[in-house]
């Protein structure tokens, strides 16, 4: 009998189930990584498991007993959760935030323990942000964030860990150290492991037990090799797939095929869009960039890539107005940000920022025609040009379905699509995405990518975005640039740019950089054997 299972479970939001009957057993001692499309109930069934949502039928049994009939804090001793888009208390330190997890081992009004402070400092140690153990939670990068809320979970100190999305905002290099500690974890420390993974290649590197799903039931479950081959992607997701090896370890990766886009190529054009001439970039006195250049080519598609912390999303919040530089000047076609009209700006530029958080009670359609503001007058209402715009930005990101439904109701990565949604109804001729594909699912990965290169080759648009991804930026982009602790470090056409010494300068991971054969774009493949579960974690366990 394992630790952890469900029942028959039905779990549902004022609505239809979202998880219906469900039984199935989480292997103890094993990582088990749950895979499938956005709205298919993965993370409802992990909220489940933790004792966070009510099923409505059946039942989630942890050691033997229905875990809603269990106390909280007994619960908590013994299962810790990352949930996904976690929000922090305004102004709390890091550590604060990491002391948190410590909450189910204290008595009320106790002081922390020493064996409390020792959680707490390992932890940090182990998510690596020992370094910002002071800083205020939320003026941190996503990726920083991230870290923390996954020091809080390691804090905790139980031997059943849910972790929902944990690589979701994390560059390459994170990516691999955390895989790494959750390999470690399991097979040092014995701790059973639930993960909820869109990156399908990451549930089959580092997972014992894969289980997929879709339309809230279990479609198949097994070893890794038995459920991450292109039938299965293609039955759970509905995207084809190529297979390629990686070079370093000879083990099958999955690849999107390139076959969705119909337009011809456009020539970007050689005049600038927007510009950055001598800005330095701050929050408070603590400097992120300075004496920024740049310029970015007007009717391309530009990828903004490097580690977390590097500066891109700022850089991406002051091209878009909401971040004024402490210094410098940014323009768009010539003409100085700071003297344009906030209207005319709104027209021009289109943002889908990292991380919004919608008003509550607010509808899908209501959020996506709120694009369409920077159109209104008082002698403009709403008219069918926006309601056309409206019903074109939710057909193109696959939210039609979801028009009615309220927000706070939707999967991370419906809520990811309805944003993008919005930005599309606003039709601008420049866009900035600050990381579009979060929360996605590897079909609707695709499928938003696949459209903002549409949008670039149809109608000329100017795509600005961050990306983690380095092989979506080399597939997609056709200008990168690449940053490091604030600065520009290189710029040009991602097969001139994109090589194994940038990566390991750049990142800090020896990767393998291949030549996909279907595009001729590189292909990079970190070499960090995550099943070896060894440094750098030993180390950081021997000095905390």
């Amino acid at each position: 009998m394992t630790r952890l299972t469900t029942e028959a479970i039905t779990l549902a939001y004022d609505g239809p189930p979202v998880v219906n009957a469900l039984s199935f057993d989480l292997p103890d001692g094993q990582v088990t990584s749950i895979i499938g499309p956005n709205g298919c109930g993965k993370s409802t069934l992990l909220r489940a498991l933790a004792r966070l949502v009510r099923p409505q039928g059946g039942a989630a049994i942890l050691d033997g007993e229905a875990v809603h009939r269990q106390p909280t804090k007994d619960v908590a001793r013994r299962l810790g959760l990352l949930p996904q888009g976690a929000k922090a208390p305004d102004a709390i330190t890091v550590e604060d935030l990491v002391r948190r997890g410590r909450f189910p081992h204290q008595s009320f009004f106790a002081a922390p323990s020493d064996s409390d402070q020792q959680a707490v400092g390992r932890a940090l140690a182990l998510a690596g942000v020992e370094h910002l153990r002071t800083r205020s939670v939320d003026e941190l990068s996503g990726g920083q964030r991230q870290r923390a809320w996954i020091a809080m979970a390691l804090a905790q100190e139980t031997p059943l860990l849910l972790l929902d999305e944990p690589t979701t905002y994390l560059d390459i290099a994170h990516q691999e150290e955390l895989l790494e500690l959750v390999r470690y974890l399991n097979q040092h420390e014995g701790k059973t492991i639930a993960m909820v993974l869109h990156d399908v290649n990451e549930a089959a590197r580092c997972s014992d037990h894969v289980v997929a799903m879709r339309d809230g039931e279990i479609v198949t479950t097994g070893s890794p090799a038995e459920v991450i081959n292109p039938a299965t992607i293609q039955d759970v997701f509905g995207v084809r797939t190529d297979v390629v090896a990686d070079p370093h370890s000879g083990m099958p990766v999955c690849i999107p095929c390139d076959e969705r886009v119909t337009a011809s190529p456009r020539q970007p054009s050689t005049a600038t869009s927007l510009e950055a001439r001598g800005v330095t970039l701050a929050y408070g006195r603590r400097i992120v960039s300075a004496q920024l250049d740049i310029d970015l080519p007007e009717g391309a598609i530009t990828a903004i890539i490097g580690p977390n912390a590097c500066g891109k999303s700022t850089l991406l919040r002051s091209l878009s107005r909401l971040m004024k530089p402490r210094a410098g000047d940014l323009l768009l076609e010539g003409e100085f940000l700071s003297t344009m009209k906030r209207r005319r700006f709104a027209q021009r530029v289109g943002l889908l920022p990292q991380a919004p958080a919608a008003p509550l009670d607010v509808t899908v359609e209501d959020l996506v025609a709120a694009g369409r503001s920077p159109y209104q007058r008082w002698y403009r209402q709403w008219n069918a040009e926006d309601e056309a715009a409206v019903d074109a930005a939710l057909v193109a990101t696959a939210t039609d379905d979801l028009r009615d439904r309220e927000i706070e109701a939707l999967s991370g990565g419906q809520r990811q699509r309805v944003w993008l949604a919005m930005a599309l109804a606003r039709r601008t001729p420049v866009m900035l995405l600050d990381e579009p594909t979060t929360y996605l699912d590897i079909a609707h990965q695709a499928d938003v990518l696949d459209l903002v290169r549409e949008l670039n080759k149809r109608e000329g648009t100017t795509v600005v975005m961050v990306l983690h991804d380095l092989s979506q930026a080399c597939r997609y982009a056709d200008n990168v640039v690449v940053m490091k602790d604030g600065d520009i470090v290189a710029t040009g056409h991602p097969s001139e740019v994109i090589t194994e010494d940038l990566v390991r300068s750049v990142f800090g991971v020896e990767a393998s950089v291949v030549t996909e054969e279907a595009t001729g774009r590189p292909l990079v493949f970190p070499r960090t054997a995550v099943g070896a579960a060894q440094s750098p974690i030993e180390p950081v366990l021997t000095a905390v």
